[in-house]
């Protein structure tokens, strides 16, 4: 094409009263006092060093949770559902049913371990139905869909839910990519979350599975940690794993070192790691989920290394960690509501009655 036709091309967009694609850099420093004068837009984890870095999720933008299978995504998923019970919101979640999405809402929300509620609702108790009834009113502006969806399907879902509460939606969690109908590579189906989020305006939340030979393990969670892409579209990934993972790993190639060596000194040495493992560090982390922040494009761009949640072993709920001195007097993470139970004896949250 030559410059004359380049040039009446042009003629005939500006004749229509606008360019098609061509705006002046001005609209995107508009764009940024806008967003800088709205925090309240945005959306949060409710977990404050990610929101710290992050400075929230703002409409349009995309943040993958990322991790291995049983890696504590979902358990992320839900702390942040908990931290936003105002805030309306899309939860598609194809992996899980809505019942069973409410039910951990109610034993996180209420502290309850859910075989106790399935118990008490066995035996016709109506404080446990209550506890469901009122947790679904609590959250009252989150919409579940636990079908298998596309696109479309997410259009009119969408629209449905901003009539039905009758007002749009500031965020859609998606859980998780995979299973987004319609795409057979998950890195074009990330796109089209992300294409969509941006044409509906909110913020969008993909869970995102991490390749085996990256994300297993327990191993950390790095940029290039997710299952054939993903990373590149997104403003944020969040990564979560489960440390103990790592340390039945690494027990398991000391016990084969142990096996095959000959070397008396060698054995002495990889028999004390593994009772370092064994006695301190995997019971220090059996009940926890890591998280870090491995990108973000929110200058100046700051990252987040390992925090340590520890997960409620009664309703999965995370929590802030504490540290006390064990009774060798070893330095113990835990949560506040972990201690009294440590004062008592050896009784299970679950077997407590009281909790109701």
């Amino acid at each position: 094409m030559d410059d004359e036709t380049i040039l009446e091309n042009l003629g005939n967009i500006q004749t229509h009263g606008a360019y098609r694609h061509y705006k002046p850099l001005s609209e995107a420093a508009n764009e940024f006092i806008r967003w800088a004068e709205t925090p309240e837009l945005r959306v949060y984890t409710g977990i404050k060093e990610l929101d710290k870095a992050m400075r929230g999720t703002a409409p349009g933008e995309l943040t993958l949770i990322q991790g291995f299978t049983h890696s504590g995504k979902t358990l992320v998923a839900t702390e942040m559902l908990l931290n936003n019970q105002e805030t309306p919101i899309i939860l598609f979640t194809p992996d899980e049913t809505r019942p069973l999405v409410l039910t951990k809402l109610t034993s996180a929300l209420h502290e309850v371990d859910a075989r106790t509620l399935e118990r008490r609702i066995q035996q016709d108790d109506a404080s446990a139905r209550d506890l469901l009834l009122s947790t679904a009113e609590r959250f009252n502006r989150l919409a579940i869909f636990d079908d298998m969806v596309t696109i479309s399907d997410m259009d009119r879902m969408f629209e449905e839910v901003t009539h039905a509460i009758g007002m749009k939606p500031k965020a859609v969690m998606f859980d998780y990519a995979d299973l987004l109908a319609g795409f057979d590579d998950v890195r074009n189906a990330i796109t089209a979350l992300k294409m969509w989020g941006k044409a509906h305006e909110v913020a969008m939340f993909v869970l995102h599975q991490t390749s085996r030979s990256s994300g297993s393990s327990g191993r950390a969670i790095k940029i290039d940690s997710g299952s054939m892409g993903g990373e590149m579209q997104a403003t944020h990934v969040i990564g979560v794993r489960r440390k103990k993972y790592m340390h039945y790993a690494n027990m398991a190639l000391l016990e084969e070192k142990i096996a095959n060596s000959t070397n008396p000194n060698s054995i002495a040495a990889y028999e004390s790691k593994m009772a370092e493992i064994k006695n301190y560090m995997l019971p220090r982390d059996e009940n926890t989920a890591t998280i870090n922040l491995v990108k973000n494009k929110r200058p100046p761009c700051d990252l987040v290394e390992d925090v340590d949640m520890l997960i409620d072993p009664a309703n999965g709920r995370l929590r802030r960690q504490e540290q006390h001195d064990d009774e060798y007097g070893n330095p113990v993470r835990t949560t506040k509501v972990a201690l009294s139970f440590l004062k008592q004896s050896n009784s299970q949250p679950w077997e407590q009655d009281e909790m109701f």
